[in-house]
Order: structure tokens, then sequence, then C-alpha cells
């Protein structure tokens, strides 16, 4: 299963096109957008790139439960995290991936207080998107001359498409907003996921299918300590994910959850996975190899569940 792309007549495409208001992906429609957000500070101009972080770290945002933290880099997640305590939540958040978080962009479904301000300040972010801001942090955060700080107490996501442009031809699919079905979820392995377990796929799950693909998750306690994002082979996005997490997060890769936005075409990311400390894989099924994956996660006694949801972003 995956989400819907639709074809369409000429005809049919322009009432698309009609009923979306196109002149909302303008600049004069960016300008809108930015209004809905809210209040803005910083003298620096929001960019091409600043702008395609922020709505991707939105994406992410609304899907994230508890207090959620999500930071983006070039529209892909380096950190994500959710805690019942905000300022952990920024904190794990950032210690995904540190390195690549220089220079990100971070939004917050809470308000930003003077200490985790304070954190803020002690990196390099061009955007903070966040549910409000206490005076006194606001203060702290406007001594960062290029950050650019803003309110989305008002924003709601209305838009449920995807569009992509070439040339004079335009693709629209459905907004992939389906995790999974939790009765359609298929435990295939001798050892099954714990009921705290499943709270945790479905969390690893759900930041992949933000991640390009082929895109690998790994997570321990709702946050993320390895993501593999955009590699034309599985493999290596698992290698990257598992090399991430050796580098700032080696503590956390034992008994840590993986999941893949895709299947398994082979059994060599799985045993890479397995060999880093894994011990719970949630991914799609559907290969014509998923028995020798099965048994490979079977020997390792490794957990191991399908959810018959594909995601595959590009």
């Amino acid at each position: 299963m995956s989400y819907r792309t639709k074809a369409v007549t000429r005809r049919e495409a322009r009432n698309i096109i009609e009923s979306i208001e196109l002149d909302k992906f303008s600049n004069e429609g960016l300008a809108q957008i930015l209004e809905i957000i809210s209040v803005w500070h910083g003298n620096t101009k929001l960019s091409y790139n600043n702008y395609n972080d922020m709505f991707a770290s939105l994406e992410i945002l609304d899907s994230v439960k508890k207090f959620g933290t999500v930071i983006i880099k070039h529209a892909n997640p380096c950190g994500v995290s959710e805690n019942k305590n905000p300022l952990i939540s920024f904190k794990n958040a950032f210690a995904s991936d540190p390195i690549s978080a220089f220079g990100g962009v971070i939004a917050c479904n809470y308000k930003i207080t003077k200490r985790i301000a304070a954190e803020i300040n002690k990196k390099f972010s061009e955007v903070i998107l966040a549910k409000g801001f206490e005076k006194e942090a606001l203060i702290l955060l406007k001594q960062k001359k290029n950050l650019r700080i803003i309110d989305i107490s008002k924003y709601k996501q209305k838009n449920n498409i995807t569009l992509k442009t070439f040339d004079n031809s335009f693709l629209i699919q459905d907004k992939d907003n389906l995790v999974f079905n939790k009765k359609d979820l298929k435990f295939v392995t001798k050892n099954k996921p714990s009921s705290s377990e499943l709270k945790e796929i479905e969390f690893a799950f759900n930041i992949s299918k933000y991640v390009k693909s082929n895109a690998i998750v790994l997570t321990n306690n709702f946050s993320t300590i390895g993501i593999g994002a955009g590699q034309p082979s599985r493999l290596d996005s698992c290698k990257i994910a598992i090399r991430k997490a050796g580098l700032f997060q080696k503590n956390k890769i034992k008994n840590s959850v993986a999941a893949s936005d895709a299947f398994f075409p082979f059994a060599d990311g799985v045993k890479s996975l397995m060999a880093a400390g894994v011990r719970v894989i949630v991914q799609p099924g559907g290969s014509i190899r998923d028995q020798e994956v099965i048994n490979v996660a079977n020997k390792e006694n490794i957990k191991m569940v399908f959810t018959n949801v594909r995601h595959f972003n590009h």
C-alpha cells in the first residue's frame, strides 16, 4: 500500500488547480503564509531554502505528539524528539546529529522558555518556529543577529496535496497522512514486540515517511538517534544511520528500533542493523525475499513487524 497518485484529464487538472488556489505558491502567497504563521522577528530575509525547510519541519511537527522538537536540514530531518519535558525534547533532538543541525531550522510545538532559548543560542540556527515565546526568551533570541524567530501559534495546516512541477507538466498527489493501520500489522518473527515497543515503532515509522528515500531511521525512547536519508541503496542508508548513531548516540544503539520506509530487497541491510545493536525492525514488507529477511531476524531473535504501508518520500 502507498499513498495515491492521481492520473487526470486536462479538464480535471484545470479544476484541481483552480480549487487549490495556486496563488498561494507565488511570492505574494508566501508572504500570506508568513502572516498566517504569525509574528516573526529578524532583519534577515527568508531564503528559498529557509521556506523549504520550514515547510518540511511543519509537516513533521503536525504529526508529533507530546512536546515535540523537529530539526531540519535541506528538507530532511536530522533530529526529532518527543518528551513530556520540552527542554529534554529539545536537547534530544539536537543530540541526534549535532553536526547536521548546524544552520538548520528548528520547529517546536511548545512555548520557548528562557532556559530553552539559552540552549538555542548555544547553536547556530537559521530559523526557530514555536508556539509562543516567553518575553525573556525573546530578549535572548534577538541577540542572535541572523536568527529568524517565528510564532506558529495560529498556524494550521489546510493543504492535503503535494504538487511537483517540471517544464509544462505537473504531478498532483494526495499527502501521505497515514503512518500505518494497526489492524494491518503483521508480527512476522517468533519474538513479538511489547505494547511499549509498538508505540516506539509507530514513532520511528512515522518519522521515516518524512525522510527522503531510501530512508532508515533509528530511534530510542521517542528520539531519533541515527537517520540515513536519500541513498539509492537501502544498505547505504542503513550504514549512514548506524554511523551517525555511533558518532553521537553510541550508548543508545543497543535495543533501539529501526524503521525502513520501504521493504528490504536483500537481507544485508537487516544484518548490518542487527550487528549494530538494533533489536526491533519495522518495514512495509512486500519483497520477494521477505522470508529470507525474516529467517535472518529469527536467527538473531530480532523482532520484526510488517506494516503493509510503503512511504517512499521523493
